[in-house]
Formats: structure tokens, sequence, C-alpha cells
């Protein structure tokens, strides 16, 4: 893949996010980190994604679900809207993005503010909120009964729709 990387950088994906992912360097910021786990989704590596949760919030028992939704859309592309902490030296760190997709013919964008903090020296993902919606993302949101958009594998109505 000579391309640029999935993740939105002007780099070849095997340089980018693929030497993350194959183990060749370390995510060495929050960012890196999020844009890694985003082309782990849009390569459906969910292996890769398991391994980048906290040890605390892992729903390794979901991996069939998440690997089904990763599979079942297009990925569009990423926008890192904000970050804050999350360098080298920062022990947590919090990116803001959006990721869009396409879903069942539906055009849709995930909004998340993602939280990171390093396990053993090392940036894992912990969790996500979603902050306020304006309009065309409250249009893209999935029906209450799909998959959610985070790709825990839940239902949107019993994840993120709470």
């Amino acid at each position: 893949m000579e391309n640029n990387c999935f993740c939105g950088n002007n780099t070849a994906y095997k340089e980018c996010c693929g030497a993350i992912h194959s183990g060749k360097r370390k995510a060495v910021t929050a960012e890196d980190l999020m844009r890694s786990r985003y082309s782990a989704f849009v390569l459906a590596d969910i292996d890769y994604i398991l391994a980048t949760y906290s040890s605390e919030t892992c729903p390794s028992d979901q991996k069939e679900g998440i690997l089904e939704w990763a599979q079942s859309v297009e990925w569009l592309g990423l926008k890192v809207i904000h970050t804050e902490k999350g360098k080298e030296f920062d022990s947590v760190g919090w990116v803001e993005f959006q990721a869009g997709f396409i879903e069942k013919g539906q055009k849709q964008i995930m909004h998340e503010k993602s939280f990171f903090n390093k396990e053993n020296g090392v940036w894992v993902y912990v969790s996500g909120e979603y902050p306020k919606l304006n309009k065309e993302e409250k249009e893209n949101l999935p029906n209450r009964n799909d998959l959610c958009f985070c790709g825990s594998g839940k239902k949107f109505k019993k994840c993120c729709l709470k």
C-alpha cells in the first residue's frame, strides 16, 4: 500500500499505522494510538483493537460483534478535531475526532472524545464520550436497534444512546 494511510496522514500505511500494527514501532502519543485504532477498524484488525484497550475496559467478550460491525461498514475517513495532553511524556490524553462511514447505505459520523492513558508505559484506549451533536450528526446516527457505531458490538439503544 503506497497510498496515504487510512488515518489521514500523508504517509504510506506501512510507515504510519502499519508500523504500529506490526509492532515495528509504538504509538508515541495518544493521537498516534487513536489513528492506529481507526486504521485497524478499517482493516477489521480486531486483535489489534482489543490489544490496545485498557485492561480495565477491554470488551474481549464482544470480539465477534465488533468484527462483524467493522466489516459491515465502508470507512470514509478520519478527522482529528482536538487533542489535549497525550504527548510522549504525558500519562493521560484526550483526542476528539470524527470518523465517517457508510452503514446500510446511510452515511454516518462517529464523533467521540476518547480518553487514553498509559499502562506499563504504553498508550491504551480507556473510554469515549460523545459530545453534543449538531443537526447533521443527529440525522446520521444509527437506528435504536442497529449495532452501536462505537464498535462495542451492542445495540445502539443499549450502548451510546443511553
